[in-house]
């Protein structure tokens, strides 16, 4: 089974389960939860609250405590975000390097392979008192294009780049996360990385800031933590409400 295929069988049976549940009343829609830390030289510990309240930046979205949302897919992206313009954000699957000295399909990029650290550590995923994740390898995530660009020769017999974009797309980054999960707003999380760091740097581009970003596909369903008649889908879960 491909993953899309994966996805929407999953989709299918969460939201009839839903729907059935709810009498109608509830129901699944595609989502995300993506939350950004900054990364920081040296420090090789992230946590990332994905019930964040307050401000959160134009690309981030937590988990509402009323509301349940099934993964599909997860992944730990790289992003190295304009100071001036951080709208204009892109996700990177593994580390684009720009050392302003060899050629790189890279307009901006890490100053050196340093962040490649990330993909040496694991994933840990605490629930309330319990365990879903306890050393998820984070090399799982690195997905390097198989297109990266093209360079040429200009008249000074230097390599430029010709503009041609690596070749990328999200749900071949995504690791489909099986089996399936759930992940109630009524619960606790605590979703952290870790690895080795020391002496690292991860300097990138002038004007830029390097990102870390934790990022779930999935189905949100809003409401889904309320019982209806005394039942809902995903009680196990959930909990008392």
């Amino acid at each position: 089974m491909t993953t899309a295929e994966l996805q929407r069988n999953r989709f299918t049976i969460v939201n009839n389960a839903v729907k059935e549940v709810s009498g109608g009343a509830l129901f699944a829609e595609p989502s995300k939860l993506r939350i950004e830390v900054t990364l920081l030289n040296g420090v090789g510990r992230y946590h990332f609250d994905i019930k964040k309240e307050g401000i959160l930046n134009a690309f981030e979205k937590s988990l509402n405590r009323n509301d349940v949302f099934v993964p599909s897919g997860i992944c730990l992206f790289v992003a190295i975000q304009s100071n001036e313009n951080p709208s204009t954000e892109v996700l990177y699957p593994y580390i684009p390097v720009n050392d302003g000295e060899n050629p790189s399909i890279h307009s901006v990029g890490f100053l050196n392979g340093d962040a490649n650290a990330i993909y040496n550590g694991t994933l840990e995923w605490l629930i309330q008192n319990g365990v879903l994740l306890s050393s998820f390898p984070t090399e799982r995530f690195k997905k390097v294009p198989q297109t990266q660009g093209l360079f040429a020769l200009n008249s000074a017999d230097a390599a430029v780049n010709e503009g041609v974009q690596s070749q990328w797309s999200i749900e071949e980054a995504i690791d489909t996360v099986i089996p399936q999960l759930v992940v109630a707003g009524t619960q606790d999380h605590r979703i952290t990385v870790n690895f080795n760091a020391e002496g690292l740097d991860f300097s990138v581009t002038e004007g830029h800031t390097p990102k870390l970003v934790l990022y779930m596909d999935g189905f949100l369903v809003k409401g889904g933590c309320q019982y209806i008649d005394g039942k809902n889908a995903f009680a196990s879960a959930v909990g008392q409400w």
